[in-house]
C-alpha cells in the first residue's frame, strides 16, 4: 500500500490511497482504499490506511478518525482512541494523517508502519517505531 494525506498552501486536505491487495480477494471485492474506511479527507482532517483490507473497513478507520477530529478531538487523541479499540479488537492495520493545522500523525496495530513525512522544514520518518500499537506525532 502506498498512501499519502497532503496541505496545500491554501489549507486544503487531501488523502490517497494506492493498493495492489494481498492477492485472491474474492471477485467483486470492493477495496477499503476505494471507500472512506480505508482512505478519507475533509475540510478538518485527511487519513490514509495500510493493513487488512476487512479490518480497516471493519474500524471503518479512515473516516473514525476524521470524525473524531471534526468532533473536537486533536489528531493524536483521535488516532490514540481510534487505534486502542481496532487493537482490542485484534485488527491489523496501521494509518497516516494530518489536520488542518498541519498536525501530522500515524499509527499502527501492526507489526510495522514504514512512513516519512516532511513538515515543510523538517524530513524524517517512522522506522523508529516498535512493535505493537504506537501512536506518534510531528509537527
Amino acid at each position: 500500500t502506498i498512501g499519502v494525506v497532503a496541505l496545500d498552501n491554501q489549507g486544503k486536505i487531501a488523502a490517497g490511497t494506492s493498493t495492489g491487495g494481498k492477492g485472491f480477494e474474492r471477485v467483486g471485492r470492493v477495496s477499503d482504499s476505494a471507500m472512506p474506511a480505508g482512505n478519507y479527507a475533509t475540510s478538518q482532517a485527511g487519513i490514509s490506511c495500510t493493513g487488512i483490507g476487512e479490518d480497516i473497513i471493519d474500524e471503518c478507520l479512515a473516516a473514525r478518525i476524521v470524525v473524531r477530529v471534526t468532533d473536537g478531538l486533536s489528531l493524536k487523541a483521535a488516532f490514540e482512541r481510534s487505534l486502542t479499540e481496532a487493537h482490542q479488537n485484534n485488527r491489523d492495520l496501521g494509518a497516516i494523517g494530518l489536520d488542518a493545522t498541519g498536525a501530522i500523525a500515524w499509527g499502527k496495530t501492526s507489526e510495522v508502519l514504514l512512513a516519512a513525512y516532511h513538515t515543510g522544514g523538517k524530513i524524517a520518518d517512522t522506522l523508529d517505531m516498535n512493535k505493537g500499537m504506537q501512536v506518534a506525532t510531528a509537527l
